[in-house]
């Protein structure tokens, strides 16, 4: 339920996002990110702070199945992948 329905959107608190872009994942047998490559180093992932997954347009040529992980690594970057399921691909997802 919407507390207030009528409410004006709020487009300055919104966030565009970043064209998506590969990056090299390792992952546990669950499929859990452990390490990521970024620029040529492996940082292992400190902490998964959140977790959810999208199954969506499955009527259209090019369905998204996708599990996506907001991770801090060891450097202290906070990172939001994703898991292409249909693809076997990761992606890092940017904010501008």
């Amino acid at each position: 339920m919407v507390a207030h329905p009528r409410t004006p959107a709020r487009p300055h608190r919104l966030r565009p996002l970043r064209e998506p872009r590969p990056v090299a994942v390792e992952a546990d047998a669950e499929g859990r990110p452990v390490a990521v490559t970024l620029r040529g180093q492996r940082l292992r992932v400190l902490q998964v702070q959140d977790t959810w997954r999208i199954d969506d347009e499955w009527w259209r040529e090019r369905p998204v199945s996708r599990v996506y992980w907001q991770l801090t690594l060891e450097d202290g970057q906070v990172l939001t992948l994703y898991d292409d399921l249909l693809a076997r691909m990761w992606f890092r997802q940017g904010y501008r």
